[in-house]
């Protein structure tokens, strides 16, 4: 994976579309806890999108959710 930009923790973010899902990858390592909706508004991109990007990186393993929506967290499985 490449990051190209390692934003901190108040940035806003903007990227290219091939970058989208390494950010909402190194977003969700920042912040375990940190829902599609966040992740949303921190890259300027729909819920629907943020949601497709989440859905991806648990489609290829990378990540987990672990308990609900509402008070679960991510375990990233691929470092």
């Amino acid at each position: 994976m490449h990051i190209h930009y390692v934003p901190t923790v108040n940035d806003t973010i903007k990227m290219q579309n091939d970058t989208v899902n390494d950010t909402v990858w190194f977003l969700i390592k920042q912040n375990n806890k940190i829902t599609a909706a966040e992740i949303s508004e921190r890259l300027h991109i729909s819920l629907s999108t943020a949601k497709r990007k989440i859905k991806e990186l648990k489609e290829k393993g990378i990540v987990e959710r672990i308990g609900s929506d509402k008070t679960g967290y991510w375990r990233i499985k691929i470092v």
